[in-house]
């Protein structure tokens, strides 16, 4: 799991059905990760009588400084996943500079949210996903010879 999410930053290719599957546990990790940091949220929200902002203080003092940077260190690296699979996928299509394509997708998707919001953003990044699922192994040139991360 550490390898295929995180490792091969370099190198690393991975085929459809495999990107599909890492995608799929990212979005899961995700998911689970969420709801957890809601349920704490919303048991310290109790917990303060439903104010706002003494669930904020009371939230900051439970976690501390430590506690915050280490959900945000999670979630950086669950990104880190995300763009490095894709970065993967991008190399087994057989396009060359797969981090630049996936950094700048990640840039157009940040630009395309704060600009146009969900709208846009949405089904530009439906396409992009789409476009990994679908497009075969080598289809530019370049894949498929090389070693396919599982």
């Amino acid at each position: 799991m550490f390898r295929a999410l995180w490792g091969d930053i370099q190198h690393g290719r991975l085929q459809r059905l495999p990107f599909l599957g890492w995608y799929l546990v990212l979005v899961l990790l995700v998911v689970v990760l969420a709801f957890a940091l809601g349920a704490v949220i919303g048991a310290t929200e109790r917990m303060a009588g439903g104010e706002p902002l003494e669930t904020q203080v009371a939230l900051g003092e439970s976690l501390g400084p430590l506690g915050l940077l280490t959900v945000a260190a999670v979630f950086a690296l669950l990104l880190l996943g995300q763009l490095n699979i894709m970065a993967k996928r991008v190399r087994d299509m057989g396009l060359p500079m797969a981090w630049v394509i996936v950094l700048a997708w990640l840039l157009l998707s940040g630009v395309l949210s704060s600009v146009a919001g969900a709208a846009l953003s949405g089904p530009v990044s439906l396409l992009v996903l789409l476009a990994l699922l679908f497009v075969p192994t080598g289809a530019f040139g370049k894949g498929g010879g090389g070693a396919v991360q599982p």
